[in-house]
């Protein structure tokens, strides 16, 4: 006989409207258990007129545009019934909830979910059923089937386990029994955990070869003096206009709600309080600092006298000479330093660089680990289930973190602060300011000689009627800077947006530091782009500025440019990008060979690190610089012409060096340097190199091995192990979706989205507002584009914010003040949520999914 279609039950759940809102109760009538639970409203039997816990209709799908109808006060009673139906575990002296990133437990249609103390398990809405039960949507949890990191190995091993723990069945065998069963599981179990071993040594491996690169060339956190509290950050920049202590001594009456690392309105008590109803006794935890008795210096207001408080007399007297110690340029082209005459005859360096040899034996490792096909399976599983866990957890906690971020007082996005980890210098202002500034200079200022050409002087005049243009004629579309339509793969047309009216002659005199004015038109420039940064007083800058390698005296000159023109502003950093164009000053018969390039870089910086007095200007100028960059077309095809490279001293081919050769000499140079200058109390650089644009994927291996944080990153999303050991590494990447749509990759197809989702580091960046940006804050157009087509929440833009203070080369004392005295930590105890506006929640779902991933 066929069994019946259904099995009928006499227990039906019910709502309990009076008692509690989410707990089942069972009261009489059958049940079609063959379906998922329904939770039917007391007094309301009819199928069609059935409603949920908060009045929409119960339909076969699901109604978006009721779902959409909740407003704020139903959101926030969704979450408070959420909340209350859960089990916290709450820390001592921690009143925040406990964020829901749990271990995952079981897998099936909706995902993993939390398992409760007694053995149950809570629906989609907070409740908690039993083990087994199917919640209302017809979820059956599968307790031995695991998708955690962890859990999998114990999954892995449950046969095992119950054969091994199994008591003796009678049958006179003494110990464990095992069944066939079991032990053909163990014996499948002891190969993939092999295999798994195996793979998880060799990514082990490529990790403590990146450490051992970083380590040696001092680019970890706390290895730069500036990273210290005791760095004194020059000029001082400006004190907060509010604080708890301002605002206690103007008014102490007023009651202050503290919002810090550990505490937020939002657990069971806080909630039912309002900030108004918060004393001081119960808040004021620490003891309150009195009022400084004498009024501060007085500074000048942000946006206005820009470099006024900058001062050359602040470096007087300048540190002598480091005693004995010297430095040369050894047979390999590496600058070596040595403690004493004797060491350096005897070839003895201070610090021990891994040869060209070494390196290249290293990345041929990381290209290896890379290539390997299970490992690479491998890691596209781990970053499809990093995926997967970001998923489920914004779909419980979306309402949570929006709450959390209401219950911070004056804190947005908006005046939380964001750094612009790349963009160039000669192009951070937009279109319209440059041809507003062009205008302006071409009435006022037209008799001003501004270049020398064909040996007789030029006035600004002379250029335009060479042009045959007059200042009615610019316009925009005159200008022709921006770069959307005809530049897609075109990186030499890209270049070519930087001449503005497609004339070299105005590139020179408005946009270079080195020209027949000594740059005063872009110093001119530059400080109107600084007014604006400092009025909007919650954006910050890394500009890049070229040192091509041509000459010697190329450091002394940026540095002149700057420090005569005072163009110091606490919203502005500069790291120093070297182009990749040696076979173009080859051509030009300007350098003889690599090394001679290498030479005019980091010559003078061993030269002024040895010695600042020999170079006072670029003693100064270094204070504010933070690191090195590289920057080309990486589109370009590389081909190796040499089955063992040669040295730079004997690269005299015409040909260009390849990317990972370049990317050496610049780390092995840059060893020796930042150890001078640290064991001398002076601040280290950084390698943030433009990688993984475009061209080879080799690119990115070289960066794992050598460089702090990259710029752009794109071809991570073909290398699923580089992508991975990225994000086990919080390695930086700053991100120009805007950028990018324009030269190699459309918007819709940019991976930003997906590493966000995943968890890698990963900031936004404006690379080239004047080909790229219409108004005059594109970091904040680049948000506002990414927030529309991303779909991004609050949380999501104030986490990448966050990012890019944490990537920035900005000294410890303005993170500190940014994001929260101890944002160095981990998690929630390095977060400061009145500071950065990132939900708690969040960044303990972002630490324990991390160090999950790293306890394999």
């Amino acid at each position: 006989m066929d069994p019946p279609a259904t099995t009928k039950s006499p227990r039906r759940y019910q709502i309990n409207d009076e008692s509690n809102a989410h707990t089942p109760q069972i009261v009489s009538g059958e049940e079609d258990l063959s379906t998922p639970i329904e939770l039917i409203k007391e007094g309301n039997s009819s199928s069609e007129e059935q409603e949920n816990d908060y009045g929409q209709a119960r339909s076969a799908i699901y109604d978006y545009a009721s779902e959409k109808s909740l407003s704020h006060e139903e959101s926030k009673l969704f979450y408070q019934h959420n909340r209350d139906s859960r089990q916290y575990e709450p820390e001592p002296h921690v009143r925040l909830p406990r964020a829901r990133t749990f271990s995952l437990n079981y897998t099936g249609a909706g995902g993993p979910r939390r398992r409760w103390r007694n053995g149950g398990y809570p629906d989609l809405m907070g409740r908690e059923l039993g083990p087994g039960v199917p919640d209302r949507h017809g979820y059956s949890p599968q307790i031995n089937s695991i998708p955690g990191n962890v859990d999998r190995k114990r999954a892995a091993r449950s046969d095992h386990d119950k054969a091994v723990d199994a008591p003796d069945d009678g049958s006179g065998i003494a110990g464990p029994h095992i069944s066939a069963h079991a032990e053909e599981s163990v014996l499948h179990d002891t190969s993939i955990s092999t295999e798994l071993r195996e793979m998880s040594s060799m990514i082990q491996k490529v990790l403590d070869l990146r450490h051992k690169y970083i380590e040696l060339s001092l680019q970890r956190p706390g290895d730069n003096p500036k990273d210290h509290p005791d760095w004194k950050v020059y000029p001082e920049p400006p004190k907060p206009v509010w604080t708890e202590e301002t605002a206690l001594s103007t008014n102490p009456s007023t009651t202050i709600s503290r919002v810090n690392s550990n505490t937020f309105f939002g657990t069971e008590q806080d909630l039912s309080m309002s900030r108004s109803q918060v004393s001081l006794a119960s808040v004021a935890e620490e003891p309150i600092r009195p009022r400084p008795t004498s009024p501060p210096r007085k500074q000048r207001k942000p946006g206005q006298d820009i470099g006024t408080d900058f001062d050359m007399s602040y470096f007087d007297p300048m540190p002598g000479t480091d005693g004995a110690m010297d430095f040369e340029i050894d047979e390999g082209s590496v600058y070596q330093v040595y403690e004493n005459a004797q060491t350096r005859v005897e070839k003895r360096p201070w610090v021990k660089v891994p040869t060209l040899r070494d390196y290249y034996m290293d990345l041929n490792v990381v290209k290896e680990v890379s290539e390997d096909g299970p490992i690479k399976s491998f890691a596209f599983r781990e970053l499809q289930i990093l995926d997967g866990k970001f998923n489920l957890y914004t779909l419980e906690n979306s309402y949570a973190e929006m709450m959390e971020s209401k219950g911070v007082p004056h804190r947005d996005f908006y005046n939380v602060r964001k750094v612009d980890t790349h963009v160039h210098h000669s192009a951070c202002m937009n279109s319209k300011h440059l041809l507003r500034f062009i205008k302006s200079k071409l009435k006022k200022s037209a008799s001003d000689i501004v270049m020398f050409r064909d040996g007789k002087e030029m006035t600004l005049q002379d250029v335009f009627d060479s042009l045959d243009m007059t200042a009615y004629d610019l316009s925009i579309d005159t200008l022709d800077t921006h770069a959307h339509t005809d530049s897609f793969h075109r990186f030499d047309k890209f270049n070519l947006k930087y001449n503005p009216v497609g004339s070299s002659r105005l590139r020179e005199i408005f946009l270079k530091t080195d020209n027949y004015i000594q740059g005063r038109y872009l110093a001119e420039l530059t400080r109107e782009v600084i007014a604006d940064l400092e009025n909007s007083k919650y954006q910050m800058v890394e500009w890049r500025v070229s040192i091509y390698g041509r000459t010697l005296d190329e450091w002394d000159k940026l540095a002149a440019w700057v420090i005569d023109n005072k163009l110091v502003s606490h919203n502005v950093r500069w790291l120093i990008q070297i182009p990749r164009l040696y076979s173009l000053y080859k051509k030009q018969k300007i350098v003889e060979n690599f090394e001679q390039l290498i030479v005019n870089i980091f010559q003078p910086l061993y030269e002024v690190t040895r010695d600042p007095s020999s170079h006072p200007k670029l003693h100064a100028f270094l204070h504010r610089v933070i690191g090195f960059d590289s920057v080309d077309d990486e589109s370009k095809v590389e081909r190796r012409y040499y089955r063992k490279f040669p040295t730079p001293r004997d690269w005299t081919a015409p040909e260009n060096p390849m990317y990972n050769y370049w990317i050496y000499f610049l780390w092995a140079n840059m060893v020796a340097l930042n150890h001078w200058r640290k064991r001398r109390g002076f601040g280290t650089f950084a390698l943030r190199p433009h990688c993984g644009e475009a061209g080879d994927v080799e690119h990115l291996q070289s960066a794992v091995l050598c460089c702090h944080s990259i710029s752009h990153g794109l071809l991570l999303r073909k290398a699923s192990l580089l992508q991975y050991i990225f994000y086990l590494d919080q390695i930086g990447i700053a991100m120009s979706p805007l950028s990018n749509n324009a030269l190699f990759l459309a918007y819709d197809r940019n991976p930003f989205q997906v590493y966000f989702r995943r968890g890698l580091n990963v900031s936004l960046s404006t690379d080239d507002p004047l080909q790229f940006a219409y108004t005059k804050e594109p970091l904040i157009e680049e948000y506002s584009v990414a927030a529309q087509i991303c779909k991004l929440s609050a949380a999501d833009m104030c986490e990448l914010a966050q990012h890019s203070v944490t990537q920035s080369g900005f000294e410890y004392e303005l993170k500190q003040r940014w994001l929260g005295p101890n944002y160095q930590l981990p998690g929630v105890q390095g977060n400061n949520v009145a500071k950065t506006n990132v939900p708690n929640m969040r960044k303990e779902f972002r630490h324990n999914t991390l160090e999950n991933e790293r306890e394999m």
